[in-house]
Parts: structure tokens; C-alpha cells; sequence
């Protein structure tokens, strides 16, 4: 027997309220309304729910079974409404994220490519900020970004955060340099092409140096991430960058040596804290690595 859903909200009104006229100003339904939806309830059911003793209205043992049912039957169909949305959420729409410029490449790419080939229907609105500054103001600044992926050791507290795993770097040289390049013995004096200061790689190469206790001369320093490769190819120095694209640049004749100690950044990605959207929470769940659901932090 299928049950009118309004139906049996309203005998749960009369229920919680403890009478009809009490009911009816609670939910903004007229009383002869009310009356009549657990009339039809009663005759759907055919058995009466209440019984009236003076000016008050008691369960009768049919409607104190009926009760438990009842609200298990509304949770259930407002459970599957959210499921429901939640798919459509994932189906259509636009998500926005962004991440710093070394990780729009590896990994972000793939992050996107993977989401992408799951729901074909949502367009990823990709922004490029400068730097983890930028970043956290495109978070934070209320739609622009929904999700950021940024080095883990700078997220404001304003901020909550996943942790992504890590990010590896290498060294690449010019080609035909040999491999001693500035991790080397005869690195002393190594020329360099970097990011400018502020940014995240350059951090690193400016940490990983200091560890060393290696002297480098800044040959170059360019704020256009995608010159620094073009740049180490043709001769105008040493970079420090993620390994993925270390092992691309070799491709094309880059040297490639392992920095010692290892340099290793950790990664995050950011949201702002409260609900996410169904595409953001989804994004989320395909970034984590298989074995290793991500921890939320912050």
C-alpha cells in the first residue's frame, strides 16, 4: 500500500504538537485541512489513529504503531532526496579551483583529467595564482575558487585543509653540464634560474641551498614558470623543480640530479570551512590516493 507522504507529515504534526488547532498554527495550515488529511490517512489505513477524550486528542495503539514508521518513512525519503541532489550537483554545474603555478602540471592536471573523465558534465574553471598569497585570497574570497592546492606548511588558519601526500624536486642542469651540477662536489658557484622571491619553489631552492651550504649565483630570475625550463635547456643555468617535470625536461637533453637532502614539499588542497559543494566534495574523494583516504586538518 503506497502512503500519501503529506499524509503522514501531518499526523506526525498533530503527534508532536499534541492536538490539531495546535497543529495547524504550527505548520500555517488551516485545521479543517489537517483534519482532513488524517481522515484520508485513517481510511487509507482503515483504522482510526486518534481518539478524542474532552478537548485533547490521544494515540489510539494503532497510531502509537503507526508513530515509528512514520518518521522512518519521511528520513528515508528526505535521505534519498540529498542523495539525489548530490548526483545532480556532480552532473552539472562548474567547479572552480585553483593551485600554485608548479603544481598546475603534476599533479594538478591530473586531478582534473580524472574528474573529468567521471563527470564529463561539470566545467573545472582552472585560476592561476601567482603565488600561495594569491591563492589563499581566491579561496577565501567567497566563489572564485572553491579548492586550492598549495604547500601544506603556509594554509592559514582561516582555512581547512586535506592533506595531499607529497611533492618530490629534483635539480636540472644544461645539457652536457655532467651530473656533478649544484649538489656535486664542484658545484660551488653554480648559476641558477628561479622564481622570484616569495614564491614557494623559490623557498625551497633558497632552503635546500642553505642546507647544502652551496654557493649559487641567481643567473635569472623570471616570474614566467614555463621560461625556467626553455631557460636551464639553453644554457643559462641550474633549476630546482618538481620531479615529474625534471624527468620531462631529461627528454630534451636536461641533466637531472637528486638534490641531498631530498627536497620534499608536503601538499594540501584548501577550502573554506563549512559545507562543500557536491562537485568539490566529489573532487576531494577522487584526489585521494587509494590506500590512503585524506586526513582533514585546520
Amino acid at each position: 500500500m503506497l502512503i500519501d507522504t503529506n499524509r503522514l507529515r501531518h499526523f506526525l504534526d498533530v503527534v508532536d504538537h499534541g492536538g490539531f488547532s495546535a497543529a495547524a498554527r504550527a505548520v500555517f495550515v488551516s485545521q479543517p485541512a489537517l483534519s482532513l488529511a488524517v481522515k484520508e490517512l485513517e481510511r487509507e489505513l482503515g483504522t482510526a489513529l486518534f481518539v478524542r477524550v474532552g478537548r485533547r486528542v490521544h494515540l489510539t495503539p494503532a497510531g502509537t504503531a503507526l508513530v515509528g514508521p512514520a518518521r522512518q518513512a519521511l528520513l528515508d525519503l528526505e535521505t534519498g532526496r540529498a542523495a539525489v541532489a548530490a548526483v545532480a550537483g556532480v552532473m552539472a554545474g562548474s567547479l572552480g579551483v585553483c593551485s600554485l603555478p608548479t603544481l598546475a602540471a603534476d599533479p594538478m592536471a591530473g586531478l582534473v583529467g580524472r574528474f573529468r573523465r567521471r563527470h564529463p558534465g561539470v566545467r573545472i574553471e582552472l585560476a592561476a595564482p601567482e603565488d600561495d598569497r594569491e591563492l589563499f585570497e581566491l579561496v577565501e574570497g567567497g566563489g572564485t575558487c572553491e579548492l586550492g592546492l598549495t604547500d601544506a606548511r603556509h594554509v592559514p588558519g582561516t582555512l581547512a585543509s586535506v592533506d595531499f601526500g607529497s611533492q618530490s624536486l629534483a635539480y636540472i642542469h644544461p645539457p652536457g653540464t655532467g651530473p656533478g651540477g649544484p649538489d656535486g662536489p664542484d658545484g660551488g658557484g653554480t648559476p641558477f634560474v628561479a622564481a622570484p622571491e616569495g614564491t614557494s619553489t623559490r623557498r625551497l631552492l633558497d632552503e635546500q641551498l642553505a642546507a647544502t651550504g652551496v654557493a649559487a649565483v641567481l643567473a635569472v630570475v623570471t616570474a614566467q614558470r614555463e621560461a625556467i625550463v626553455p631557460l636551464v635547456l639553453a644554457g643559462a643555468g641550474s633549476a630546482l623543480v618538481p620531479e615529474a617535470v625534471a624527468r620531462s625536461a631529461e627528454r630534451f637533453g636536461a641533466v637531472v640530479s637528486q638534490p641531498e637532502p631530498p627536497a620534499v614539499r608536503r601538499l594540501a588542497l584548501v577550502h573554506r570551512p563549512g559545507v562543500l559543494s557536491p562537485a568539490a566534495a566529489r573532487f576531494i574523494e577522487l584526489a585521494a590516493p587509494e590506500d590512503d583516504a585524506p586526513a582533514t586538518y585546520g
